[in-house]
């Protein structure tokens, strides 16, 4: 058994990363679970693994599942380091689609499912180049393999090596899995119960053979109640019927016709002129499915097989002319098969709403929505050795622990800030509020105000977190922007994926240039997804609290949590989600332990006890509450930075 200054490839060990270490070194010596709160910038990578390692489940191999491609290569270079201490290997395994250099699979599939199948059928057809390559090739392909067994690797550095080699990097990758200590990969690998077995084979391992560390952790609910929801879409109903046309399967396209026919019944009854969306009971869509499918002589569930099966051949005949392998077919077979067998579940809800797609067209919409994300993670949770969680926003801990379904004797632990005393100051403001009853044209123009007070006393740039995006279009009709000192950049919701990359591109570009303000959203891309550090964003300004509006679904989501956890339902599914998007829309500023930036809430309810409570300790600890007068909030931020000689 090694020593933690054997192992650790750092000169210096920080206190918080020796307690974390020696935490996890003996919750799986004694296969338990654990579950840590730490913000970012304390070392939770590097120490982490060391516990492992040093632990008597130093055996096992490591599963790490991050959020984003950068989390997961930060992983493999900590590994990096370790390796000079010790023999380990290591990977980072993106999906198969972003890891695929054919541009067939990478243009014309979208999700991980449908690339694993186009995937199968292009070797099948032996269209698929970079797989011919390596066939061809073999030796070569195996001394790139041996490489991965040998050293860390990160994805990228696999892809741009297979490219060269024009081998592909998805199958180079599966093919050394078994032998690859630490796996720094997406949750979808280990959460997705179609994906886990492929995943694990590759691995010839076992569930039990696994010690899984949730990074970002606070993600987990909404990402395991999502892959256990699905949903369908008139616009792709249309699709099918043109699809069974292009393969002129009589049989099939009526069957679309008379599925269209009936959801749009369905939407004029339950949704009326003044209704987005209503639940009802999934047995319903399947007893008028089966009435007016009578004449067709054939079972649902054998309909839906067929439909999954014509939009396979469907797959296989446009890769082999070359085309995009994509089938609407397939996509409704699965979903009418999930609905058939979700129906009369109470861990379920069956929805049916009506939005506006893309170019101002309305869409009726199906919507299974999963209430229990154990339905994912307790298959996972109760057969490996132990997990691990980490995140900067888990409190309050013991909820999350609950409602992922950790045992009652997970270990907890709350770790205090590693940010210096002088780095990080939090304060909530008094007279002001997001609350619905307040929000009103002067309640917008004060926060603007505020807003703008802020900025003119931060030296860069400012990020500013709307509750929603009716929050954030309420502040520009009350004339945020002309109120601002520095140029504002703001989210809409329309804004595609490559559009909000290039707002935050040119936001950042201000930091040494006399900063700008940021106007996004609390649980968006811009708000989660990425990171501000230095003076990228000096302070997060948080507007407002993210609680969901009132509607059936979620009242639904708060009857099934009261029957799950009682007396602790709506604290469980409906404050604590907003807490946590809070709470991390608020973290932005601070990503590295040099980091000096201000966080400031926009709304007296956080100096409540009862919200208080469920921000993160080391923001919790340092909360000062500042009165409803102007300039004060600018006088503590100037003496605040300047106190940085900035």
């Amino acid at each position: 058994m090694f020593k933690i200054r054997e192992i650790f490839p750092y000169s210096e060990i920080r206190p918080v990363q020796e307690s974390m270490i020696r935490t996890i070194n003996v919750a799986l010596s004694n296969k338990k679970h654990v579950a840590l709160e730490g913000p970012t910038g304390m070392g939770k990578t590097i120490a982490t693994l060391c516990g492992v390692l040093l632990s008597t489940a130093s055996d096992k191999r490591i599963v790490y599942c991050c959020r984003t491609h950068k989390q997961m290569d930060r992983v493999i270079e900590e590994l990096k380091g370790l390796s000079k201490k010790i023999p380990i290997s290591g990977l980072s395994l993106r999906g198969r689609r972003e890891m695929c250099t054919n541009p067939l699979i990478r243009k014309f599939t979208e999700s991980a499912t449908e690339a694993a199948l186009a995937c199968g059928m292009m070797r099948k057809l032996k269209k698929c180049e970079q797989y011919e390559s390596m066939t061809r090739n073999s030796a070569r392909a195996t001394m790139l393999q041996d490489l991965l067994i040998r050293q860390p690797l990160t994805a990228g550095e696999l892809i741009e090596l297979c490219r060269e080699e024009n081998f592909c990097p998805y199958e180079i990758a599966r093919g050394a899995l078994q032998h690859v200590k630490v796996i720094a990969t997406s949750y979808i690998y280990i959460l997705d119960p179609w994906i886990r077995p492929l995943f694990l084979r590759s691995m010839n391992a076992d569930l039990s053979d696994i010690v899984m560390v949730f990074d970002e952790a606070h993600n987990l609910q909404d990402i395991a109640t999502e892959l256990a929801s699905d949903s369908l879409s008139t616009s792709s109903l249309s699709a099918a019927a043109r699809e069974a046309r292009e393969c002129e399967n009589n049989f099939i396209l009526e069957f679309i016709s008379v599925f269209q026919e009936l959801v749009d019944k369905l939407a004029n009854e339950k949704l009326g002129d003044s209704q987005d969306e209503e639940t009802f009971e999934g047995e319903e869509l399947l007893r008028r499915l089966a009435a007016s499918t009578k004449p067709f002589g054939i079972k649902l569930g054998e309909l839906f097989k067929m439909l999954e099966e014509v939009g396979e051949k469907h797959i296989f005949e446009r890769l082999r002319q070359g085309k995009a392998p994509r089938s609407y077919l397939h996509k409704v077979g699965l979903f009418l098969n999930a609905w058939q067998a979700t129906s009369g579940s109470s861990q379920y809800l069956h929805v049916i709403s009506r939005s506006t797609e893309k170019r101002e067209t309305s869409a009726t919409k199906l919507e299974i929505q999963a209430l229990d994300p154990r339905l994912i993670t307790l298959p996972v949770i109760g057969c490996v050795h132990a997990t691990i969680s980490m995140s900067g926003t888990l409190a309050p801990v013991e909820a999350y622990r609950d409602v992922i379904g950790l045992p009652k004797d997970t270990v907890i632990r709350q770790y205090s800030s590693p940010f210096p005393e002088e780095n990080i100051i939090a304060l909530a403001v008094k007279g002001v509020t997001t609350k619905e009853t307040y929000r009103k044209q002067e309640m917008y123009r004060k926060i603007s105000e505020l807003v703008a007070e802020i900025a003119g006393a931060v030296p860069a740039n400012v990020g500013v977190f709307a509750a929603s995006h009716e929050v954030l279009e309420g502040l520009l009709d009350a004339g945020i922007e002309n109120l601002l000192p520095k140029p504002l950049f703001h989210e809409s919701r329309e804004m595609s994926s490559s559009e909000n990359d290039r707002l935050i591109r040119d936001f950042k570009s201000y930091a040494k240039r006399g900063g700008a303000v940021l106007l996004a959203v609390q649980g968006g891309r811009s708000s989660e997804g990425a990171d501000y550090p230095g003076d990228e964003m000096n302070a997060s300004v948080v507007v407002g609290i993210p609680y969901a509006k009132p509607t059936k679904r979620n009242e639904a989501v708060i009857r099934y949590y009261e029957a799950q956890f009682p007396g602790r339902g709506r604290s469980y599914a409906y404050y604590m989600p907003a807490h946590r998007r809070m709470s991390q829309a608020a973290g932005r500023a601070h990503r590295l332990v040099t980091d000096k930036a201000a966080i400031i809430f926009l709304d007296w309810r956080v100096t409540t006890p009862f919200v208080r409570r469920s921000l993160p300790s080391w923001i919790r600890e340092r909360l000062e509450v500042l009165p409803d007068r102007r300039g004060v909030i600018a006088e503590r931020l100037l003496s605040f930075f300047n106190k940085a000689n900035f």
